[in-house]
């Protein structure tokens, strides 16, 4: 996986854009997939231990439709999984405990705002979402985001999410998590 993650990087160092300039809108679909990764520290501090991250099968995909220069909608799923011996609020998994999500979230595209870069789109998000870890639950979720695009049809995307679960007291894993995806998207 590190070496997935450094050919990206020196690929993405070593690409000029300078000749390649060009409207990234255009009223269409996106697909993406590429990798995701949850902080196992539920409802603690998602700050204090950076590296406690469930990494099992990390699997992320997701489809977009963007009908507006500053607006989309996007459908994601996810799945991971957390390994025996991980940490989590109520102690040590004796188990392998499984992570699947399932999100709808309205994007708000606003990079035009702060900068005049036709490759690059910061934006924000927030949505509902039904995510499984030994129960199901519901989460209120609200993301960040950036996507470097090296042509007209291809971009990279980095994402931050927090996941904010309905009744986290009342559930032992599915509560208040983060998740964060890198992924390669695809313009159809």
């Amino acid at each position: 996986m590190k070496k997935f993650f450094i050919c990206l990087f020196i690929f993405a160092i070593g690409h000029t854009v300078n000749a390649q300039r060009f409207h990234r809108f255009q009223s269409d679909w996106k697909v993406s997939v590429g990798v995701n990764a949850v902080g196992s520290l539920g409802t603690r501090n998602p700050f204090k231990k950076l590296g406690d991250f469930a990494f099992q099968f990390p699997l992320a995909v997701a489809i977009e439709h963007q009908w507006s220069e500053q607006f989309a909608l996007e459908q994601d799923i996810t799945l991971n999984g957390f390994k025996t011996g991980t940490t989590l609020d109520t102690g040590t998994l004796s188990e392998k405990l499984t992570y699947f999500s399932t999100n709808t979230n309205l994007k708000w595209y606003f990079a035009d705002y702060l900068f005049d870069v036709e490759y690059f789109d910061l934006y924000l998000s927030g949505g509902l979402g039904i995510f499984y870890m030994d129960e199901i639950n519901t989460s209120s979720n609200l993301s960040a985001g950036a996507q470097y695009w090296f042509n007209e049809n291809i971009a990279v995307r980095l994402q931050s999410t927090a996941k904010f679960a309905t009744n986290p007291k009342d559930h032992l894993y599915a509560n208040n998590h983060f998740q964060y995806v890198l992924q390669v998207v695809f313009r159809l």
